[in-house]
């Protein structure tokens, strides 16, 4: 019997993108509401969903930084641009499998790697020379691109190559003494001071693989790596990112959890643990600095190419922030939810709807916070934008502020 391939793709993508390009303005602005039920997207260390304190009451909340991961993952996965950037801790390790697919030898491979690792900026423990110390934000090209440069100068690198693997092969026996004391010394070996001998211009070279240059996600989000010199190490963030609150009050759900055994008859066969649930509608506000993005840009590319990757980074920020959510426990909960409103605009002064919800809104809250948050945004005033409107139960759309027109478009 012939089988024929179910086709999982799509014609298009599964989200509109919502483009501001063509309205001026120096700041865009995105609010949004999305109810969301039974839902667990970001925990505490005590593992219940975090939460904040707003009019009195306390709500479900969704940090930054957990928000800013779903943006990033989004924008990586739907941008048409080639280079993103990624947070790793394995640079070096990732720059010798390129270096093994070129045909160097796996015992000298990792050396030379932790070598021009080093000497871009980055310090590396020795006794795990796969790894930097600290977590790095580098562009995906950063790995290939210390490869090549690399077997570019294989046999001029050969003296630091060596003193590299030496001090490699010294870091672990330290390790593996009898009697040493590893609490204590672990992370005392590192690479700093062995790529003095790397000539400056390879070293200068090095330290322009990590450049953010058109990795589009590093210039939407900053980074801070105090380790590279000059401003290669430091970008300031061109997106600016709120965290999320539930309109309504929070409710905790304790959700017990168990399993069966499906050859017996005993019924429950153990209690599994138990998680903690939110239902919400959730407001979610974020801000883009036009110029910051093409001044983060600009040490890529010559101005045409900046203004088209700043206009398509762009679209693909606004609709990431517009729709993406955590994936916590998302197998477990089906949270992927489209947001009930999106209110997306340009402005001279990106400010935040947080203020409207001070006072609570009795559940079901949804429409109702829509209305509210329409009104609040008519009198800070937008430029320009657009809304879109998903209601729950075919509800009329609340009145828009001036200048902001509806799309008649799905998610």
């Amino acid at each position: 019997m012939t089988v024929t391939a179910t086709d999982l793709s799509l014609p298009e993508s599964a989200y509109t993108p919502i483009d501001l390009t063509a309205l001026p303005g120096p700041f865009v602005v995105v609010h949004s509401l999305t109810t969301l039920v039974d839902v667990c997207l970001n925990r505490d260390m005590m593992g219940l969903p975090k939460s904040t304190m707003l009019g009195g009451v306390e709500r479900m909340r969704v940090s930054a930084q957990s928000l800013t991961r779903a943006a990033r993952g989004f924008t990586r996965d739907h941008s048409q641009t080639g280079v993103h950037g990624f947070n790793t801790r394995q640079l070096p390790g990732k720059t010798a499998e390129y270096l093994r697919e070129r045909g160097i030898d796996g015992a000298d491979a990792l050396p030379a790697a932790a070598l021009i690792v080093t000497a871009a900026g980055p310090s590396i423990d020795l006794t795990h020379p796969d790894r930097t110390l600290t977590s790095l934000y580098v562009p995906s090209s950063a790995p290939a691109a210390l490869a090549e440069l690399l077997l570019d100068h294989w046999d001029d690198l050969e003296d630091p190559r060596l003193a590299m693997e030496k001090a490699i092969t010294t870091a672990a026996a330290a390790v593996a003494e009898p009697g040493r004391n590893r609490g204590r010394t672990a992370g005392k070996a590192t690479s700093k001071g062995q790529a003095d001998t790397v000539p400056v211009e390879i070293k200068a070279t090095a330290q322009q693989t990590l450049a953010p240059g058109l990795a589009t996600d590093i210039a939407l989000f900053g980074r801070m790596l105090p380790e590279l010199p000059g401003v290669h190490g430091n970008v300031r963030s061109a997106a600016m990112m709120a965290h999320a609150f539930t309109v309504d009050a929070k409710e905790l759900l304790t959700d017990d959890f168990v399993t069966s055994d499906e050859w017996g008859s005993g019924g429950v066969f153990s209690n599994l643990g138990e998680q903690y649930l939110n239902s919400g509608t959730l407001y979610r506000y974020a801000a883009l600095d036009r110029r910051q993005l093409r001044a983060n840009l600009a040490a890529g590319a010559d101005t045409g190419t900046v203004e088209r990757i700043a206009q398509r980074t762009e679209r693909d920020w606004t609709t990431a922030v517009a729709y993406a959510l955590p994936e916590a426990r998302r197998t477990r909960t089906g949270s992927w939810a489209p947001p009930t409103l999106v209110v997306a605009a340009t402005t001279r002064a990106p400010y935040t709807a947080a203020g409207a919800f001070e006072t609570p809104i009795a559940p079901p809250a949804g429409i109702a916070a829509a209305t509210r948050l329409t009104d609040f945004l008519s009198r800070i005033g937008l430029h320009a934008g657009i809304g879109r409107w998903l209601p729950p139960a075919g509800e009329s759309a609340p009145r828009l502020p001036q200048g902001i027109t509806w799309e008649d478009r799905r998610p």
